[in-house]
């Protein structure tokens, strides 16, 4: 033993034992590289996706491409375009407004007639004056940031407009129902005989913090990264739909015909109940809902803003048969090749067919799917798109409507502008 000690002994204390510590440092960095180079190339799916990935930087003045093309990454974000481009990039998006034009044509906007417009909760009057957004009444109660959402909007659309914008006087309500009375009124939708109603864009399209579903920005570059993470075939082949029973009939048919079919995920929760709860596991975030092939969707007490963001989802959106418009619902196809979404009936009795049709048609579900991103995300509803529209139902309606006073009959200001409202949230108060 002693002499095989003495062996190993000399070995380690040798001359030549002093190079080897630095052959396995050497090896053992090597080593690391090689682990490392594969856990980065294993896992480069995972960094943050862009929507739309970035613009090139280009410090040479851009002139602005007129002509029948539309690229996402170049247009999505581009708030500047000129009417003229708008028209070009956009030339199926405002049915809505043409169709308001048409109504009123012969029978213009008056003061008096927005003068006779109740001032029920939700209720807003504004006017673009010289290029500026002013505030001129408002209901006493506000629905949740509804609002200051839409001013926002509004004002945004105003400051990127590279032309002049005419002055226009208008309400909008931001209540989910703004029926009732026959004056012309701007509106998040509105059923296919309230014929004298404007629609607008919703207000989740700058953002519907309450749910903490955020921007809309921020709904689709999570839903483009929850898509690039997901390749279709790995999404699960399931109808998802969560939500609460706000005591619809249409919510529950949609539960009762789901129930016991091995392609539903279909469940009401209660937002008092999973609300509070860190980390529910049934309230499902926007891009949650991208991991699922098909997601249903139902409207609400009016409309349901649920929609639009599920259009950002590389997935196969299964509604029933609407009754409320949005702005951009005409450009829902429900059959042929430019599908993008599937209607079934009024009251979902046909889901369980429809579903084992789609089920055992993959390849065309993910047609319908690409169609829907395509269409909605990667197009018409893109922060590009929102802009145009605003700008466009300001000129349209400014077509058919009164010129405003800046003044009152007394020579004082009509309106406060928006700036200061959105930090006061009111249109008076006392100094401080």
């Amino acid at each position: 033993m002693k002499v095989a000690f003495s062996r190993v002994e000399g070995f380690m204390s040798g001359p030549s034992s002093r190079r080897r510590p630095g052959l396995f440092y050497v090896a053992s960095a090597f080593g690391l590289s090689l682990l490392f180079a594969w856990f980065w190339t294993g896992r480069h799916h995972e960094q943050p996706v862009v929507y739309p990935p970035p613009r090139p930087i280009n410090n040479a003045p851009e002139k602005e491409t007129i002509g029948k093309d539309w690229d996402f990454v170049r247009d999505a974000r581009n708030f500047l375009m000129t009417d003229a481009r708008c028209d070009e990039a956009f030339p199926e998006l405002f049915k809505e407004i043409d169709r308001a034009v048409e109504v009123r044509k012969n029978d213009h906007v008056t003061l008096k007639e927005l003068d006779e417009i109740a001032k029920v909760k939700g209720y807003m009057r504004a006017m673009i004056y010289d290029q500026q957004l002013y505030v001129l009444d408002a209901a006493a109660s506000a629905i949740n940031l509804r609002e200051q959402a839409t001013l926002h909007a509004i004002h945004r659309a105003i400051l990127t407009s590279p032309e002049p914008l005419p002055n226009i006087e208008f309400v909008f309500m931001s209540d989910d129902i703004a029926a009732g009375t026959p004056e012309a009124k701007w509106s998040y939708s509105r059923q296919s005989n309230e014929t004298n109603n404007w629609l607008m864009p919703d207000f989740g399209y700058w953002s519907w913090p309450e749910p903490k579903i955020g921007s809309y920005l921020e709904v689709q570059m999570k839903a483009t990264a929850m898509d690039t993470k997901l390749a279709w075939r790995k999404k699960t082949n399931k109808l998802i739909w969560r939500g609460a029973s706000m005591d619809l009939l249409v919510r529950e048919q949609l539960v009762n015909v789901s129930r016991g079919h091995e392609w539903g995920d279909v469940k009401i929760f209660s937002w008092e109940e999973e609300g509070p709860k860190p980390e529910s596991k049934e309230i499902l975030t926007m891009d949650e809902h991208c991991a699922y092939k098909y997601v249903a969707h139902t409207e609400g007490i009016s409309y349901s803003a649920r929609l639009q963001n599920l259009q950002n989802c590389n997935s196969v959106i299964v509604s029933h048969q609407l009754k409320w418009l949005q702005h951009h619902h005409h450009l829902m196809v429900s059959s042929g090749l430019d599908q993008n979404f599937v209607e079934v009936a009024a009251d979902f009795s046909n889901l369980p067919e429809t579903m084992e049709r789609l089920l055992r048609s993959d390849a065309d579900s993910e047609r319908i799917a690409g169609n829907n991103v395509r269409t909605f995300r990667e197009h018409y509803l893109t922060p590009a798109a929102e802009t145009c529209y605003w700008r466009k139902l300001f000129r349209r309606y400014a077509s058919v409507s009164f010129e405003p006073e800046f003044f009152d009959a007394k020579g004082k200001w009509r309106g406060l502008p928006m700036e200061s409202y959105v930090l006061e949230r009111k249109l008076t108060w006392n100094p401080h």
